[in-house]
């Protein structure tokens, strides 16, 4: 069977353009030749959140398939025989034609390309390699909502700490970020749970590089918030000692407190403590 050359490229998903942090969620090939060209992407936002924080689960799902439906329009198009003439050698053009190149959230790495037999094939490969492993081994991890649920929600439910607790958005000049649980005792006190409960040890250190970047950069909101950061820690054992480093990571940053999973009782003790006092 005869080969032909073909180019892909990334689409990648990315909070904020300062930092320059991303995670890869989709691929795009282009097959001149073969007149093909195909998306395949993941709507699944859990590995983004343990690298982002809260992110638009709807509004994610929404935006992702609506680059499937622009793609299998393009190709249609492409498909039903207009002429070649027409269409560049590289997908990044085509696929600028589907999300543009501007500062949102969403962007293409650079184009990369080979010979294929079949590019239904390549391209079910590239995703697999590159997209879809990474989110298959979500399934066996706790994911932030899971160790707020079993450790920490309890501090928040407490008759005398709830209603002094509300969601406040921190905005600084090259970010922003909402925290769902917040109370003001003259600084914003923030919180946010971070799991370190995940099967790659590579993980743990660029998500607590990322949260370290973000922290950075919140802190010189004119709220010159206190970060409080509720933690998950790693079940596997072999991954302890990324977790210590994480930590250091974090702690690192100004005005930036870490809780423990094993802190937990102590630290509703305190946050109820710290309410009650101000009254």
């Amino acid at each position: 069977m005869k080969t032909n050359p073909y180019s892909y490229c990334f689409l990648r998903y990315r909070q904020d353009p300062e930092a320059g942090e991303f995670a890869n969620i989709g691929v795009a090939l282009w097959s001149p030749e073969d007149r093909f060209l195909a998306f395949q992407g993941n709507d699944r936002y859990a590995r983004l959140k343990h690298f982002f924080g809260d992110i638009d689960d709807k509004g994610f799902r929404l935006l992702v398939a609506h680059v499937e439906r622009r793609f299998d329009s393009l190709a249609e198009q492409i498909g039903n025989g207009l002429p070649l003439d027409g269409h560049p050698e590289s997908v990044l053009a085509l696929a600028r034609q589907v999300v543009p190149q501007d500062d949102g959230s969403l962007i293409w790495g650079p184009a990369r390309g080979g010979l294929t037999e079949d590019p239904g094939a390549e391209i079910r490969r590239l995703y697999e390699r590159y997209v879809g492993r990474h989110y298959q081994n979500e399934k066996v991890r706790r994911d932030e909502p899971q160790v707020f649920r079993e450790v920490y929600r309890g501090a928040f439910e407490n008759q005398i700490v709830a209603p002094r607790i509300c969601e406040h958005e921190i905005v600084a000049p090259l970010a922003s970020h909402v925290f769902k649980h917040a109370w003001k005792n003259g600084v914003w006190n923030v919180y946010e749970t971070i799991s370190f409960d995940l099967l790659e040890s590579e993980s743990i250190e660029r998500k607590a590089h990322t949260w370290f970047g973000r922290s950075v950069h919140l802190i010189q909101s004119p709220d010159r918030p206190k970060l409080h950061y509720l933690l998950g820690k790693p079940a596997l054992e072999i991954h302890a000692g990324k977790y210590e480093k994480a930590k250091k990571i974090l702690s690192s940053a100004e005005d930036v407190h870490l809780v423990e999973e094993e802190e937990a009782e102590d630290f509703a003790a305190e946050l109820e403590k710290s309410i009650v006092m101000t009254a």
